[in-house]
C-alpha cells in the first residue's frame, strides 16, 4: 500500500487528503464526499488527461506528495428516479422515435412541388407558428369555418402537415395541403403539356402567410395573429416631388411582411439592395405641375418583428420569352444582419444602445469559452494544480462580468419595446433559414430549404465527425439541407456560396430571427 498526502482545492477551500495509490478513483471520491458533502456523482476532479473516473488506477496519474488538485461540484439532493421508465428503441412507436432522434423529415416531391416543400420547411422554423396553429383547432367553430371557406381549410391543412411531421420518421406526402392550395389559389394548378408547372416559392410563401394571417385573426379577433405579432413590421413613408417645391410632401404609414432586396448592376451586398428598395424614384401625376413628374418615395422602419423575411428580387418578366427570367448577379448576404440604420431615428435610438450592450455580452461569453478551452489544455501540464486554480479564479471573475453585462442589457431595453411582444429589441438578426433556387427561370429549376442547426446540435454533429476521423478541416456551424425528401447536413460554407453569380443554388428568401436579450 502506497499512501501519499495531496491537497484538494474546492470552492475556495483546501482539504488535506491521504490517498492510497493502490485504490481506484472511486475511493478518493468517497473520501472527498465525507469532507465536502459533494456526492461522488457530482464531483469533477481535474487530473492530467481530463477528469478522474471511478475506475481510474491512481498509480497511473503520477501523483506527487503535496500536489494540489482542483475539484468542481456542488452539494445537493441526489437525482431522483425518472417519473417515466426508460423505453428501448425497439419498443418505441414512430412518434416516440421521431421525437427521440430529433431529426427532421423531408417532404416528397409530388411533381414540380419543390417550391412548396421548401416553403413549408422554412415556415416550420418558427415554433410560435406551430403553437398557434395547434390552438386554431379548438378556437374555430362551424360558423367561423364556413365564413372563412377555403382559407380555413388551408390553415387547418397546414396545421395537420406540421402535426403529422412530428409523429413520423419517413418522408411526408403533403398531398392534402397541395390539393387545398390549388383550390384556394388556382395559379398553383397551372399545367403545361399535361404536367403541373413549376411555381415561384416566394409567391407560395406570401399567399400561404396571407391566408394563415386572415384565418388566425378571424378565429381570435381580440388578439393579434402570429403573422401580425412576429412577422409584420411597419414603415413610415414620405413622397416628395423632385420637380416642384409647390407639391406638398405626403407622409403615411405602411405594413410589411418582408424586405425586398433590389438587384441592379451596382448591387454587390444585401444592404445595398435593401437601401435601394427603401428609397425609390417613381413617376406619377403632379397636381401642382398638371403632368407626370418624378417623385422620391422614401421609407423608414418604425417596427421590427422577431422574424424578418428578406426577398431577393431575382425574377423579372421577359416579354420576348414570356417567362420570368432570373438575375444571376452575385449579391453577398451576412449571417448576422444589423438593420438599425434602416430605421427611423426614434426607433434607431432605442435599438443601438441595446445592440452595443448585447455585443459586449456576447464578447464576454466567447472569452469565457476560450478561457475554458485554455484551462483544459493546461491539464496536460505536470504543473496542472496552480494553473487550473488560477484559471478557475479567472472564470469566476468572468461569470461576474457576464452577470453584470446581462443586467445592463436588460436595463437598456426601452419600455415601449418590452411591451411590444413579438418585436425586435436589438435590431440585430441571425440567419436561421434560406430558400434557394437553382436554374435560370422561375418556371423551371429546383428549390431547396436550408436551416441552421442550433449550437448544441451543431456541436454534437461535430463530435460525430471527429469520431470517424474526418475533422482535418476547420470545424464550422452546420445546416440541414432539405432537398425534398432527402435531408442531409452541410457546412455553413455551402450557405455562403449561395450569393449567386450563376445558375447554381442562389438565395431567394432569407429568414432572420432577432437576437433577443
Amino acid at each position: 500500500m502506497t499512501v501519499i498526502p495531496i491537497v484538494i482545492r474546492h470552492s475556495g477551500k483546501k482539504y488535506d487528503v491521504e490517498v492510497d495509490l493502490d485504490e481506484p478513483g472511486e475511493v478518493l471520491k468517497f473520501q472527498l464526499y465525507s469532507l465536502t458533502g459533494v456526492d461522488p456523482d457530482r464531483q469533477k476532479i481535474l487530473v492530467k488527461g481530463g477528469q478522474l473516473k471511478n475506475d481510474t488506477d491512481l498509480n497511473t496519474l503520477g501523483l506527487k506528495p503535496n500536489q494540489t488538485l482542483m475539484m468542481l461540484g456542488t452539494a445537493g439532493d441526489l437525482p431522483k428516479e425518472p417519473a417515466t421508465k426508460m423505453t428501448f428503441v425497439e419498443d418505441m412507436t414512430d412518434q416516440q422515435l421521431a421525437q427521440a432522434l430529433k431529426t427532421p423529415i423531408g417532404l416528397v416531391n409530388l411533381g414540380n412541388t419543390c417550391y412548396l416543400n421548401s416553403t413549408l420547411q422554412c415556415l416550420r422554423l418558427m415554433p410560435e407558428l406551430g403553437e398557434e396553429l395547434n390552438n386554431f383547432e379548438s378556437s374555430t367553430n362551424g360558423a367561423t369555418s364556413i365564413a372563412l371557406g377555403g382559407q380555413s381549410t388551408l390553415t387547418k391543412s397546414l396545421r395537420d402537415v406540421y402535426r403529422d411531421m412530428k409523429q413520423q420518421t419517413l418522408p411526408y406526402y403533403p398531398l392534402s395541403f397541395l390539393q387545398t392550395l390549388r383550390l384556394v389559389f388556382p395559379q398553383f394548378a397551372e399545367q403545361e403539356e399535361g404536367r403541373y408547372k413549376q411555381q415561384d416559392a416566394e409567391e407560395a410563401w406570401s399567399q400561404i402567410l396571407s391566408v394563415v394571417n386572415a384565418s388566425l385573426k378571424q378565429s381570435s379577433p381580440s388578439a393579434q395573429s402570429f403573422v401580425d405579432k412576429y412577422m409584420t413590421g411597419t414603415f413610415s413613408t414620405s413622397m416628395k416631388c423632385l420637380e416642384s417645391d409647390d407639391e406638398p410632401v405626403v407622409t403615411g404609414t405602411e405594413r410589411f411582411l418582408k424586405l425586398d432586396c433590389h438587384i441592379t448592376g451596382e448591387t454587390n451586398f444585401l444592404k445595398n439592395g435593401l437601401e435601394a428598395a427603401l428609397k425609390e424614384t417613381i413617376e406619377k401625376n403632379s397636381e401642382a405641375l398638371g403632368r407626370n413628374a418624378q417623385f422620391q418615395l422614401e421609407k423608414k422602419i418604425t417596427r421590427l418583428p422577431k422574424y424578418l423575411t428578406v426577398h431577393f428580387m431575382r425574377f423579372y418578366w421577359r416579354r420576348d420569352t414570356r417567362k420570368k427570367s432570373k438575375i444571376l448577379r452575385k449579391v453577398t448576404f451576412p449571417f448576422e444582419l444589423d438593420v438599425s440604420d434602416l430605421c427611423e431615428d426614434e426607433l434607431r435610438a432605442k435599438l443601438v444602445n441595446v445592440r452595443d450592450k448585447v455585443r459586449e455580452l456576447r464578447k464576454a461569453k466567447e472569452e469565457k469559452v476560450r478561457a475554458a478551452k485554455r484551462a483544459r489544455t493546461i491539464l496536460a501540464d505536470d504543473n496542472v494544480s496552480e494553473d487550473v486554480g488560477a484559471g478557475a479564479g479567472a472564470g469566476e471573475k468572468k461569470e461576474d462580468e457576464i452577470a453584470k453585462l446581462q443586467a445592463e442589457v436588460d436595463a437598456a431595453v426601452d419600455p415601449s419595446l418590452k411591451t411590444d411582444e413579438g418585436s425586435s429589441v436589438t435590431g440585430l438578426y441571425e440567419l436561421i433559414g434560406v430558400i434557394s433556387h437553382q436554374g435560370k427561370s422561375a418556371d423551371s429549376g429546383h428549390y431547396q430549404c436550408w436551416s441552421k442547426l442550433d449550437s448544441e446540435a451543431s456541436a454534437s454533429v461535430g463530435k460525430e465527425i471527429r469520431a470517424v476521423g474526418t475533422s482535418s478541416q476547420k470545424e464550422e456551424p452546420k445546416w440541414w439541407r432539405f432537398n425534398d425528401d432527402k435531408v442531409t447536413i452541410v457546412d455553413q460554407s455551402k450557405i455562403e456560396a449561395m450569393a449567386g453569380g450563376g445558375e447554381s443554388d442562389s438565395a431567394l428568401i432569407l429568414l432572420y430571427r432577432s437576437v433577443q436579450v
